[in-house]
């Protein structure tokens, strides 16, 4: 079990990272939409012949987030009759859709939907652990060196506006690293883990703490937890890896939620 803890724990820094951006956007499906982009390149390179896991469908797949990202960066407007996310929800069922398409023509593409869905986090091997970490610490520092000009985009789009930003610009350059990130772990750990490590741990950090620092501390130390749990329960009780942490993430949320309540009405 160390390698599917040890992918998870370097999944949780990056996508927890991510997630508070995405939050702060208000486009909480981008990720899944992104992901699902991802899988649809991946889906693309199997019908080809290649297999999950390898360098030809990461390509595939980030070739095809690249698409995402432009179409993505190009529905935020200042006009509200429609919102982003309702275009984001387009992107996501087209691509769903388009998916399943294309893996109906594959050989055993039920198991490859699955796959994708919901990952094999339980048989990834550790040069799959250090690639990912590399890629990650390349991509965390890249994101260190410009996290002013991407938190004012994300927090106050008009005043960046205003100060000659260019929306349309960052915005692809943001999607585009989310959907490396999410390209690569897709892959590992599906679709449903993928959404769930960049927002479940970061509406908990959020409800707690309105400091950035202690959100993300309290997001690392959750996602930690969390991952430890679902894998474990997934371990001793013979269940799939990706899907047991996910619904331990849901617990945690829920368990912090009556907490707070129960704290609020003895106060």
């Amino acid at each position: 079990m160390a390698p599917p803890v040890t992918i998870a724990l370097v999944l949780v820094g990056m996508h927890g990272y991510l997630g508070s951006h995405v939050v702060k956007r208000g486009v909480i499906f981008v990720d899944i939409a992104l992901a699902q982009v991802a899988a649809f390149g991946v889906a693309v390179s199997l019908f080809f012949g290649a297999e999950i896991g390898t360098d030809t469908a990461f390509t595939a797949g980030l070739v095809s987030t690249l698409l995402g990202a432009l179409l993505l960066s190009g529905t935020r407007t200042r006009d509200e009759k429609v919102p982003q996310e309702a275009y984001i929800g387009i992107v996501y069922v087209v691509f769903s859709a388009a998916m399943i398409l294309v893996l109906t023509q594959v050989p055993h593409g039920g198991e490859e939907i699955r796959h994708l869905l919901v990952g094999a986090i339980l048989w990834v091997t550790w040069p799959v652990v250090l690639k990912t970490a590399i890629l990650y610490a390349a991509l965390g520092a890249l994101l260190f060196f410009l996290h002013s000009r991407l938190h004012r985009i994300s927090v106050n789009p008009e005043q960046a506006r205003q100060d000659g930003m260019s929306l349309a610009r960052w915005d692809f350059f943001f999607y585009l690293v989310l959907g490396t990130v999410v390209t690569s772990s897709v892959q590992i750990a599906g679709v449903l883990l993928v959404f769930t490590l960049l927002i479940v741990p970061t509406v908990m950090g959020i409800r707690l703490f309105t400091q950035e620092r202690k959100q993300f501390l309290y997001v690392l130390g959750t996602g930690t937890g969390a991952v430890v749990v679902g894998a474990t329960a997934s371990y001793v009780l013979d269940l799939p890896t990706g899907a047991a942490i996910v619904c331990t993430f849901g617990i945690f949320l829920a368990i912090q939620i009556i907490g707070e309540r129960l704290l609020r009405s003895c106060s």
